[in-house]
């Protein structure tokens, strides 16, 4: 696993590196392209912070790549070359590649844009690409009310009026695999376009699960506060006792 220009190995390019890498496994079996050719040559990514996932990408083969955001949204270096990025507000700005990118990659940001620009950019990804990797934050992920937290059949349902279907069998390839972080394990989705959508759309609440690692944080988290709770009201039990 090589690093390509980052300043610091972290978590983020080592979800983004096992996240990619299952999934060009998974595309060149399914598509029979050859061992010695990279599955996505072109990929692009909305939202790309510092690069890390494009970074990844190039470390595993892919020769082209660009990445979209606007530079207040980080404040650590790009680990990619500056030219491989492009200043963009993507909450504000439509996107439009002017030449379809092999892959889209999209992943925890849709959430915090309001419904509106959300669904919009669902579709700016859908008209820069045949191929895309998306996730987004679920009902009760995190402590921002104001964010559009989703489940991923909401999502879906919009790719799909888009001519995109979700791969159903892509999460067995990376589900397991504890050097991607659980949020992206869970919430990570790759859809295709298809020529031809099938007659009765797929049961996309198939996709809506919650990862074991993520339920199971969550319940060490309440038992840590019920247990606090508990300890609070014995010692104020105690005290006026002795009063």
């Amino acid at each position: 696993m090589g690093l390509r220009n980052l300043h610091t190995f972290d978590a983020e390019y080592a979800s983004a590196y096992g996240m990619l890498k299952a999934l060009y496994a998974f595309a060149k079996r399914k598509q029979k392209v050859a061992k010695s050719d990279p599955t996505f040559n072109y990929v692009a990514q909305f939202a790309c912070r510092e690069g890390a996932w494009l970074a990844a990408a190039k470390d595993l083969g892919s020769t082209n790549i660009i990445g979209i955001d606007t530079r207040d949204a980080f404040e650590t270096p790009l680990c990619i070359d500056p030219s491989e990025f492009k200043d963009m507000d993507l909450a504000k700005v439509k996107v439009n590649l002017p030449r379809k990118s092999d892959l889209l990659i999209c992943v925890e940001y849709v959430h915090e844009l309001n419904p509106s620009r959300g669904e919009d950019l669902v579709k700016d990804m859908c008209s820069s690409a045949n191929n895309v990797l998306f996730s987004s934050g679920v009902p009760y992920q995190g402590n921002h009310p104001e964010f559009n937290f989703q489940w991923q059949s909401h999502w879906a349902a919009l790719f799909y009026n888009e001519g995109f279907v979700p791969n159903f069998r892509f999460k067995e390839h990376y589900w397991s695999d504890k050097t991607i972080d659980p949020a992206y394990r869970q919430n990570c989705v790759f859809y295709s376009r298809t020529e031809k959508l099938p007659k009765k759309a797929p049961d996309f609440r198939k996709l809506d699960v919650i990862h074991p690692a993520i339920f199971e944080a969550v319940q060490v988290k309440q038992q840590a506060l019920a247990m606090q709770l508990t300890n609070v009201t014995i010692r104020k039990l105690l005290k006026k006792k002795e009063e």
